[in-house]
Order: structure tokens, then C-alpha cells, then sequence
């Protein structure tokens, strides 16, 4: 009877095991879902259905699958799918990056070399509805100090300034789920002329807050300063802008006056 017993237990065992082995075929996964640190597998992405927004993209996790896996996008003009092979810390890892192109939605099927598949519905969402518009300034005066030239110099100079920044409205903006990156808009007319990302700096006391924009990829599209204690004002220190054909010049800083908004 004991004898049974144990078979019996023994048999139980080795259902459990079969019940519970990774054998569970392609498993789609997210490196910020926390799944088994022992074995490196994850929580599958739930209900295989993923949101990714125009202009950007996502990495997904191929696990169980048997050798090298090929993907296909069933719409490429929404979204496109590239595999990646390589060797991670539990093994071979199998991934594949996404990458959005306009909005919409598209099924993405993963196979194996064994013919096993998966599919990950993906939609495209616009990445516009993440920013949050902050803060609105409209402009309501611009004027130009300019020193060390002639008044007819200063004139001509001052006009020139004036012109080169035709801005009538500004809009600071942010994204709740990226809190380090932030934003800003200068239009004129309705149209965006100048769409850019920001850094700040302070000068030593404080009194000047100094804004660089640029366009994401390393280049720069605005720099100008805000004197916190005067109030709603945009500046720009031009002078560089004229010193080789007024090398006398020792001053050209625009003045954008403007109006918050929110």
C-alpha cells in the first residue's frame, strides 16, 4: 500500500513538473515587466497588444522560442519590425524593435525556426498626445538696444534684429511620462516656426535664466534669456551677429515683450 502511495505522490510530482516547465511556446515580453530573476523569464505582455507612439519605437522579448525567429508587419506603412539575435545572460535572446510610423494599427507575428508563432497587435498612437502645453505667452512689443554705433547704424541694426525673430507667440510644454525632457514652440501666424527641446542655466547670482533649444539630434535652433525679476520679457544677445560689420558694436540685445497667458 505504501508502495502505491509513493508511486501515486511520485507520479503527481512529475505531472506538476510537466504543468510547469518553460515549454510554453513564444512568450512576448518587455524588459519593465518583472518576471523570475532566476531564470530571466518575464510576465507576458498582457493580452499580446501593444502602444507605441508616432516617431518612436519599442524593444519587445522573444522567449521559447526555438532558434532564430523572423517577423512581419501586417501593415508597414503603420509599423515595422526588425529582429535582433543575440546572447544575454540566460542564453540566446531573441528581440524585436519596432519602429512607428504613422498612426494606425498592425499585427506584428513572430515565428520560430520550429513554425511556432505569436502575434502582438500594435497601435500607433500620435506622440502630440503626450505634450502638455504648459504655459502661453503672446508677444506684444519688440525694441532693440543696440550700443556703440552711430544712430543711423543703430537704426538699420535694430530693424535687422527685430526682423530676424518674427515670433508672436511662445508655448512651453512637458510630458508626464518623461519628466526630463522639455519642450517649446515659437509661432507666428498660426505656424510653428521654431519646435524644439530646452536646457536651462542661471548666471552666478541668479538673475539671468539662460535657455538653449535644440532640435533633439545635437544641433541648435534658439538661444535667448529670461530676467526673472523684470517680469514677462524674452531676450536675445545679438551682438556677436554684427560684430564683423560693425566691429565698434558692444550691444545688441533684443527685447521680446509678452503676455502669460497660463
Amino acid at each position: 500500500m505504501k508502495a502505491k502511495i509513493y508511486f501515486l505522490a511520485m507520479a503527481f510530482v512529475a505531472l506538476l513538473m510537466v504543468g510547469c516547465s518553460d515549454d510554453d511556446g513564444i512568450q512576448l515580453t518587455q524588459d519593465e515587466i518583472i518576471g523570475d530573476i532566476n531564470t530571466g523569464k518575464q510576465v507576458g505582455i498582457k493580452g499580446n497588444s501593444l502602444v507605441i507612439y508616432t516617431t518612436q519605437g519599442a524593444c519587445v522579448n522573444v522567449q521559447g522560442a526555438k532558434g532564430k525567429i523572423s517577423a512581419q508587419s501586417s501593415d508597414e506603412k503603420v509599423v515595422t519590425v526588425t529582429c535582433i539575435h543575440e546572447t544575454g545572460q540566460y542564453g540566446k535572446d531573441e528581440r524585436i524593435s519596432l519602429s512607428a510610423i504613422a498612426v494606425g494599427k498592425a499585427i506584428v507575428t513572430v515565428t520560430d525556426e520550429d513554425g511556432n508563432e505569436a502575434k502582438l497587435a500594435v497601435e500607433v498612437k500620435d506622440v502630440e498626445t503626450l505634450w502638455e502645453t504648459t504655459q502661453v505667452f503672446s508677444g506684444y512689443q519688440k525694441y532693440c538696444k543696440v550700443e556703440g554705433v552711430s544712430k543711423e547704424d543703430s537704426l538699420v541694426i535694430a530693424s535687422d534684429a527685430i526682423a530676424s525673430k518674427p515670433y508672436e507667440a511662445v508655448k512651453f510644454k512637458s510630458r508626464g511620462d518623461v519628466f526630463t525632457v522639455s519642450r517649446i514652440q515659437f509661432l507666428a501666424g498660426g505656424k510653428v516656426l521654431v519646435d524644439g527641446y530646452y536646457t536651462t542655466t542661471y548666471n552666478e547670482d541668479h538673475s539671468i535664466l539662460y535657455f538653449e533649444v535644440g532640435d533633439g539630434k545635437g544641433g541648435t535652433l534658439e538661444n535667448f534669456y529670461l530676467k526673472p525679476k523684470e517680469g514677462s520679457l524674452f531676450f536675445w544677445d545679438l551682438t556677436d551677429k554684427y560684430k564683423e560689420a560693425y566691429p565698434q558694436i558692444t550691444k545688441v540685445e533684443l527685447v521680446w515683450a509678452a503676455a502669460k497667458h497660463f
